[in-house]
Protein backbone atom coordinates (compact mmCIF):
# COMPACT_ATOMS: atom_id res chain seq x y z
CA UNK A 1 0.00 0.00 0.00
CA UNK A 2 2.78 2.47 0.80
CA UNK A 3 5.21 1.18 -1.79
CA UNK A 4 4.63 4.31 -3.90
CA UNK A 5 6.25 6.50 -1.20
CA UNK A 6 10.00 6.95 -1.41
CA UNK A 7 11.55 4.83 1.31
CA UNK A 8 14.44 6.08 3.45
CA UNK A 9 13.49 9.75 2.81
CA UNK A 10 12.15 12.01 5.54
CA UNK A 11 8.82 13.73 4.87
CA UNK A 12 5.96 15.40 6.74
CA UNK A 13 2.95 13.12 6.52
CA UNK A 14 -0.61 12.58 7.64
CA UNK A 15 -1.44 8.99 8.53
CA UNK A 16 -4.95 7.57 8.94
CA UNK A 17 -4.64 4.50 11.14
CA UNK A 18 -6.95 1.48 11.43
CA UNK A 19 -7.60 2.60 15.03
CA UNK A 20 -9.29 5.73 13.61
CA UNK A 21 -6.52 8.11 14.66
CA UNK A 22 -5.34 10.72 12.19
CA UNK A 23 -1.68 11.36 13.00
CA UNK A 24 0.55 14.16 11.71
CA UNK A 25 4.30 13.57 12.00
CA UNK A 26 7.74 13.85 10.52
CA UNK A 27 8.23 10.36 9.12
CA UNK A 28 10.59 7.94 7.41
CA UNK A 29 9.45 4.69 5.80
CA UNK A 30 11.79 1.72 5.63
CA UNK A 31 11.63 -1.97 4.73
CA UNK A 32 12.29 -4.62 7.36
CA UNK A 33 11.89 -8.33 6.52
CA UNK A 34 9.50 -7.67 3.58
CA UNK A 35 7.35 -5.36 5.73
CA UNK A 36 7.29 -1.57 5.59
CA UNK A 37 7.76 0.20 8.90
CA UNK A 38 6.99 3.87 9.48
CA UNK A 39 9.10 5.79 11.97
CA UNK A 40 7.16 8.75 13.35
CA UNK A 41 8.80 11.65 15.13
CA UNK A 42 6.73 14.07 17.25
CA UNK A 43 3.34 12.64 16.19
CA UNK A 44 0.34 14.90 16.75
CA UNK A 45 -3.42 14.62 16.36
CA UNK A 46 -5.75 17.39 15.25
CA UNK A 47 -8.34 18.48 17.78
CA UNK A 48 -11.39 20.39 16.56
CA UNK A 49 -12.76 22.85 19.11
CA UNK A 50 -16.34 24.14 18.94
CA UNK A 51 -17.41 26.99 21.21
CA UNK A 52 -20.98 28.33 21.16
CA UNK A 53 -20.91 32.15 21.18
CA UNK A 54 -24.67 32.69 21.20
CA UNK A 55 -27.79 30.76 20.30
CA UNK A 56 -27.16 31.30 16.59
CA UNK A 57 -23.36 31.52 16.37
CA UNK A 58 -20.63 28.96 16.91
CA UNK A 59 -16.87 29.51 16.81
CA UNK A 60 -14.83 26.60 15.46
CA UNK A 61 -11.11 26.14 15.48
CA UNK A 62 -8.44 23.50 15.42
CA UNK A 63 -5.39 22.74 17.45
CA UNK A 64 -2.84 20.00 17.95
CA UNK A 65 -2.42 17.51 20.77
CA UNK A 66 0.24 14.85 21.29
CA UNK A 67 -0.74 11.50 19.82
CA UNK A 68 0.30 9.59 22.96
CA UNK A 69 -0.46 12.17 25.62
CA UNK A 70 0.79 10.22 28.64
CA UNK A 71 4.13 9.27 27.13
CA UNK A 72 7.43 11.17 27.20
CA UNK A 73 8.50 9.50 23.96
CA UNK A 74 8.70 11.51 20.78
CA UNK A 75 9.56 8.63 18.44
CA UNK A 76 7.25 5.74 17.44
CA UNK A 77 7.26 2.86 14.97
CA UNK A 78 4.08 1.65 13.25
CA UNK A 79 3.57 -1.16 10.77
CA UNK A 80 2.20 -0.77 7.26
CA UNK A 81 -0.78 -2.99 8.05
CA UNK A 82 -1.88 -0.48 10.73
CA UNK A 83 -2.16 2.33 8.16
CA UNK A 84 -5.23 2.97 5.99
CA UNK A 85 -4.06 6.08 4.15
CA UNK A 86 -0.98 8.30 3.84
CA UNK A 87 -0.65 11.81 2.45
CA UNK A 88 1.81 14.66 2.74
CA UNK A 89 1.08 17.80 4.74
CA UNK A 90 0.25 21.01 2.92
CA UNK A 91 2.78 23.82 3.34
CA UNK A 92 0.47 25.69 5.71
CA UNK A 93 -0.15 22.68 7.96
CA UNK A 94 3.56 21.82 7.88
CA UNK A 95 4.42 25.30 9.21
CA UNK A 96 1.74 25.03 11.93
CA UNK A 97 3.02 21.56 12.85
CA UNK A 98 6.63 22.77 13.07
CA UNK A 99 5.65 25.79 15.16
CA UNK A 100 3.73 23.57 17.59
CA UNK A 101 6.63 21.12 17.91
CA UNK A 102 9.07 23.97 18.54
CA UNK A 103 6.77 25.50 21.18
CA UNK A 104 6.55 22.12 22.91
CA UNK A 105 10.33 21.89 23.04
CA UNK A 106 10.81 19.42 20.20
CA UNK A 107 13.04 19.60 17.16
CA UNK A 108 13.87 23.08 15.90
CA UNK A 109 12.59 23.97 12.46
CA UNK A 110 14.90 22.48 9.85
CA UNK A 111 17.22 24.66 7.77
CA UNK A 112 14.97 24.42 4.69
CA UNK A 113 12.20 26.35 6.43
CA UNK A 114 14.29 28.59 8.65
CA UNK A 115 14.46 31.09 5.78
CA UNK A 116 10.81 32.07 6.32
CA UNK A 117 11.94 34.72 8.83
CA UNK A 118 13.73 37.62 7.18
CA UNK A 119 15.23 40.46 9.17
CA UNK A 120 14.43 43.78 7.49
CA UNK A 121 17.22 46.03 6.25
CA UNK A 122 17.46 49.51 4.69
CA UNK A 123 16.61 48.17 1.21
CA UNK A 124 13.29 46.97 2.63
CA UNK A 125 12.48 50.31 4.23
CA UNK A 126 14.02 49.84 7.69
CA UNK A 127 15.21 53.19 8.99
CA UNK A 128 15.82 52.43 12.65
CA UNK A 129 14.64 50.67 15.74
CA UNK A 130 12.17 51.65 18.45
CA UNK A 131 14.75 53.38 20.63
CA UNK A 132 15.87 55.59 17.73
CA UNK A 133 12.28 56.61 17.00
CA UNK A 134 11.48 57.23 20.65
CA UNK A 135 14.41 59.66 20.86
CA UNK A 136 13.38 61.36 17.62
CA UNK A 137 9.72 61.73 18.69
CA UNK A 138 10.75 63.10 22.09
CA UNK A 139 12.87 65.79 20.37
CA UNK A 140 10.01 66.73 18.04
CA UNK A 141 7.51 66.87 20.91
CA UNK A 142 9.78 68.97 23.12
CA UNK A 143 10.56 71.52 20.37
CA UNK A 144 6.88 71.93 19.39
CA UNK A 145 5.72 72.37 22.99
CA UNK A 146 8.62 74.63 24.03
CA UNK A 147 9.08 77.33 21.36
Amino acid sequence: MINFIKHEEEFYGIFKLVSGDEVLAKAVITKDHQESLVFLQDPLCVEIVTNPISETKVARGMGFIKWQQLSDEDFYVIREKDIICVSTMSKQIKLLYQAFVMAEGGDPIDSKTSGYRIDPDKTMGLIGDIDDYRTMFEKIYKTKNNP
